[in-house]
């Protein structure tokens, strides 16, 4: 579990590199180099292996047997809610006067996501009791 929130914590991270980016190239005034935006997938996608296995690991071992497929598919669909969010929130990307701004609400909105830190130690008694 606390794979998970690890996981969450790190793809928050990855706001960070942009956040350099757009420091380093004066909100963009200059062109900053594509190196940031590899930095920032690089970071992002060390979270997601933390985050996306463990998550469909959680599920098939938390769901009753004749569930488990209706679980997964719970799963796939909250992903898909959060891309549609992702998705909303690059669509304010104009209204952001200053660059920083944007990249500091995704780490805040990945931040309450990360909030899972302050249930682990309920979270990992729970997975123990119903884990099959």
């Amino acid at each position: 579990m606390s794979k998970i929130a690890y996981g969450l914590f790190i793809s928050s991270l990855s706001t960070f590199c942009m956040v350099g980016a757009v420091m380093v190239c004066d909100n963009g005034a200059i062109k900053a180099s594509p190196w940031w935006l590899v930095g920032s997938y690089g970071v992002i996608t060390v979270g997601e292996l933390l985050l996306s296995p463990m998550g469909l690991s959680l599920v098939s071992k938390l769901s009753p047997a004749r569930l488990t497929s209706l679980m997964m598919g719970g799963w796939f669909l909250a992903t898909s809610i959060g891309n549609k969010l992702s998705g909303v929130l690059a669509a304010m990307w104009d209204k952001y006067d200053n660059k920083v701004n944007y990249f500091l609400v995704n780490f805040l909105l990945l931040g309450l996501a990360g909030a899972i830190f302050l249930m682990l130690r309920w979270l990992n008694r729970v997975f123990k009791e119903h884990a099959h």
